[in-house]
């Protein structure tokens, strides 16, 4: 260990050690202020629960009407639709057989310029310093130049 990395563990060590002895208040408390007493006398009710007084008839549950309870099959819990289980099978079913296919073969990738490869390989295999990105090569006087081969 360097010795200016002894000198900041050292320090820090110390910050921390000077430190844990001092009594830290989170936050200062607040003297709370007497409320102020209304005029108006308030009266104190019990909440008993909602009530639009509207009964619906025998023979509906929850909405349905011709069943005095649940309806066969899976419910969700209070969203109001009806679920038979064999929905649910059929959907893992079409879903499995989706799931199930062969993926597609990868294509090949194409040249983005339309340029013919062969040009390529010529081009490279003419000048030395050709650059396939750019289509260029340089010169003995260090210009650029573009490549005009049999293929291009």
């Amino acid at each position: 260990m360097t010795l200016t990395k002894r000198i900041a563990v050292a320090g820090t060590a110390l910050a921390v050690l000077a430190t844990s002895f001092i009594s830290a208040d989170a936050m200062p408390l607040n003297i709370l202020q007497p409320v102020a007493q209304s005029a108006v006398p308030v009266e104190q009710v019990q909440w008993r629960g909602y009530d639009d007084g509207y009964r619906p008839g025998p023979g509906y549950y929850r909405g349905y009407r011709g069943y005095d309870g649940p309806r066969p099959g899976y419910r969700r819990h209070h969203d109001g639709h009806w679920y038979p289980l064999a929905a649910f099978a059929a959907g893992a079913l079409i879903g499995g057989a989706i799931a199930s296919q062969p993926r597609p073969a990868p294509v090949a990738p194409a040249y983005s310029n339309g340029i013919n490869p062969r040009h390529y390989e010529w081009c490279s295999g003419r000048y030395r310093s050709y650059d396939s990105y750019s289509n260029t090569f340089v010169t003995y006087s260090g210009a650029r130049q573009q490549c005009y081969s049999p293929y291009y």
